[in-house]
């Protein structure tokens, strides 16, 4: 059975992103704080090639594991991943059976009925059973070998459910303008810098379509009207707006839509955004709309250092040299010829 949201990945780190030989799950416990930090000396065995094939996945990466934001500070960097959410295990909870993981009803809480793979080296039979009662999607609970940690061979067995779960990878259309600002690097720098996180791809339409029905409250929603290619640290999207008729995706026009509804058009079409995001500009600098009226704040925040990303910059001039002109003037003439896209939003909604 085909599903409509993208799968969540759970990821272990001991025994699984870090390989772990005998006595290492002591030294765990004996000192968490030196365990889950750089100095932590079986880093080392960490295959540095494994963020790239797990993002590869196309899955909605998640860390579960005791290290909590530890992971995000140690473990994410040499994998290149960005930051991740992480499953909250402290929330209040019945009483665990005594066979069953401590991680597992924390879990299927996160995972909100959407499908998921947890990757573990202590998963349990009992633990197979509880999720398969208890949670309505498909879920894969792949035990992993702790002495090799996660493998090609655990990764083949994940990419071949996920494909029989939510279907084959959809081809990336992404035109050059949006394929240059999502394969760029953004510096967050602790939000000073810009607040923007690009996809490997562009979100599939099912995915979008499980969102923004909750966005919205509307279960006519079909994901189509916007085409996601990266979000902001709190999950709202930046996404081609599927405004106007007959153009093609470079021809729609930019804009943020918020987690907690706040809502900006960013640029006119996609040359415009490859423009903005060289400028060093990301969704928060634009002043948008909240239900409530106007987000506080002005164009750009004054008090951020704006810095011109300057890859991007060398791709504007390599593919929009004639679209070049003063960043407040890109902001300004995003809007022209469009409907309001807070009245739009506020019409999707129920």
């Amino acid at each position: 059975m085909i599903q409509t949201a993208r799968p969540l990945v759970f990821l272990d780190v001991d025994g699984a992103v870090i390989p772990l030989g005998a006595g290492h799950r002591a030294a765990a416990v004996d000192d968490p704080a030196g365990w889950r930090s750089g100095a932590n000396p079986q880093m080392s065995m960490v295959d540095r090639g494994l963020g790239a094939r797990l993002l590869g996945l196309s899955c909605e990466l998640v860390w579960a594991t005791a290290w909590g934001e530890d992971a995000n500070e140690v473990i994410a960097p040499v994998l290149a991943l960005p930051r991740l959410a992480v499953v909250d295990f402290d929330e209040p909870d019945l009483p665990v059976p005594a066979a069953l993981h401590w991680k597992t009803q924390s879990l299927v809480r996160h995972a909100a009925g959407r499908p998921f793979v947890w990757l573990d080296d202590e998963i349990r039979d009992f633990d197979r059973q509880w999720i398969e009662a208890a949670h309505p999607a498909p879920a894969l609970l792949h035990q992993v070998r702790p002495t090799t940690g996660i493998t090609g061979e655990d990764l083949a067995v994940v990419a071949a459910w996920v494909e029989e779960v939510v279907g084959p990878p959809v081809p990336d259309d992404a035109p050059a303008p949006l394929r240059a600002i999502m394969d760029a690097v953004y510096d967050y720098d602790e939000g000073r810098g810009v607040d923007f996180e690009p996809y490997p791809q562009l979100e599939p339409a099912a995915e979008t379509g499980w969102w923004f029905r909750l966005w919205t409250g509307n279960p006519e929603v079909t994901g189509q009207e916007v085409r996601p290619f990266g979000m902001d640290g709190g999950g709202g999207y930046v996404a081609s707006w599927m405004i106007r008729d007959g153009a093609d995706l470079a021809g729609q026009p930019v804009v943020y839509i918020g987690s907690e509804g706040d809502v900006a058009v960013l640029a006119a079409d996609a040359w415009d955004a490859l423009w903005f995001f060289a400028y060093g500009l990301g969704p928060h600098d634009v002043q948008g709309e909240h239900h409530g009226g106007e987000r506080p704040g002005s164009a750009v925040d004054p008090e951020r250092v704006v810095v011109p990303h300057h890859e991007l910059t060398d791709a504007a001039m390599r593919l929009a040299p004639e679209r070049r002109r003063p960043v407040e003037q890109i902001i300004a003439e995003a809007t022209d010829g469009l409907p309001s896209l807070r009245a739009w939003t506020d019409a999707l909604c129920r």
